[in-house]
């Protein structure tokens, strides 16, 4: 068989699984604009008193922490009901040097460890022998919560007991920044306004690493921080859904937070996801398919999220043998069935334009979209192929080095800190 042939061939067979993804992400993108917005009503302490909290904030070498931290210490929340606890992995002397001007404050820990065994998830199971709190809320170190987010995640929603977790919405600090913010921001945007509607549909939310509160209790039962994970809120989700426990999501509570602005820092993090969510699911397959905590409809909505990098692959493949085929094809004139193959083509395999479409329309930024469709055919070729190293890598076992995303915020941080030890 000769190349062109043989090019030819294999593009229209690896592009058939890029058409069955594509179709559900139409299927999300139509079920999404059906979902109605929820209000959620924050209600007010009447009788019951506030339960005691501990807002835990995993850092490694960002000084950024501090804007967390002070955001956090302005909650308009009763003092004696909360404690922060800061989970300081860093090695930078800067760093240190700038979280331990925060211990001034009586209700500020600083907690360290001699090793970063278990990377964030080390950090946080240290950190759970230092809290008190029977709620604990999680946030990166980038992360911007507003004065009222820690009544409005605490109640009503925890007077339930079956309700283990609740995720507040992802806002971003620094969306436009550049083209990569923009394109990680807009992923973001189509996940928190799409899947994550559906997945609150039927009960599968999980924990996205910060921005949420946990009951102690429950993550105690549930064994902890998994140490060997690379994306442990995924893994801890699945094992708490597993235990009965609902999780869900709060699309009207926003905390804000950054995005990767550097191109390697974001295929890194993007890697990073995709390695821990595929592990994910070759660690939890038969309990998420056989266990009868889930039903059908979770099950199958559980293994798009921690199967879907699967697809990476075959975008990879597809666009090679394309080139490829057109590369080796004898030159002719465009007839009319070329051109009605290509918009065939294109129409059954944008569904994840779709699905950008109706997200960034809820997210209210619509115009986003005139980018993200020559961005997807670009960063998202880049980003099918790091997301194939990694979904291969998790796969076969192999092991992926902890990357840590750098924080644009963290430069004025430091620049305030500089002056006022000068000062001193």
């Amino acid at each position: 068989m000769e190349i062109h042939s043989l090019s030819l061939f294999l593009f229209n067979l690896f592009i058939i699984p890029i058409i069955f993804f594509s179709c559900i992400y139409f299927i999300v993108a139509i079920s999404t604009i059906f979902v109605k917005r929820e209000r959620q009503k924050f209600a007010k302490p009447k009788n019951k008193p506030w339960p005691f909290v501990t807002i835990q904030i995993p850092v490694y070498n960002d000084p950024v922490a501090a804007r967390c931290i002070e955001k956090c210490l302005e909650f308009d929340y009763p003092r004696n009901k909360f404690e922060i606890v800061v989970a300081d992995d860093s090695t930078d002397e800067m760093t240190k040097k700038i979280l331990d001007h925060y211990k001034k404050y009586k209700n500020v820990k600083i907690v360290r460890r001699n090793t970063r065994k278990g990377f964030k998830a080390g950090a946080l199971n240290n950190a759970l022998k230092y809290s008190k709190g029977d709620i604990i809320v999680i946030f990166d170190s980038d992360f911007v919560p507003g004065k009222k987010f820690l009544k409005r995640i605490v109640k009503p929603f925890f007077k339930d007991e079956k309700i283990a977790v609740v995720q507040s919405k992802m806002g971003f600090l620094n969306p436009d920044q550049n083209v990569i913010t923009k394109f990680a921001s807009s992923l973001l945007m189509i996940y928190y306004n799409c899947w994550i509607h559906l997945k609150n549909k039927f009960g599968t939310v999980f924990f996205c690493g910060s921005g949420g509160a946990i009951r102690k209790d429950v993550l105690l039962k549930a064994g902890g921080w998994n140490e060997e994970s690379l994306t442990e809120d995924t893994d801890l989700s699945i094992r708490i859904l597993e235990s009965g426990y609902k999780q869900i999501y709060l699309p009207n509570l926003k905390a804000s937070g950054e995005v990767p602005f550097t191109l390697s820092s974001f295929l890194r993090q993007q890697m990073r996801w995709a390695y821990g969510v595929t592990a994910a699911f070759k660690n939890y397959w038969k309990r998420i398919w056989f266990s009868s905590s889930f039903s059908l409809p979770q099950r199958i909505i559980i293994t798009l999220i921690t199967l879907g990098w699967i697809v990476s692959p075959f975008v990879v493949l597809t666009t090679f043998f394309g080139q490829l085929a057109w590369i080796t094809g004898e030159p002719r004139p465009l007839r009319l069935s070329d051109v009605i193959q290509f918009f065939t083509y294109f129409a059954l395999t944008s569904g994840f334009l779709a699905l950008g479409l109706v997200g960034l329309y809820r997210e209210k930024r619509l115009s986003k979209i005139s980018f993200l469709f020559p961005a997807s055919l670009t960063l998202g070729l880049c980003l099918s192929l790091v997301g194939s190293i990694a979904f291969f890598k998790a796969m076969l076992g192999k092991k992926h080095t902890w990357f840590r995303t750098p924080k644009f915020g963290s430069i004025s941080i430091i620049e305030f800190f500089k002056k006022l030890f000068g000062k001193k």
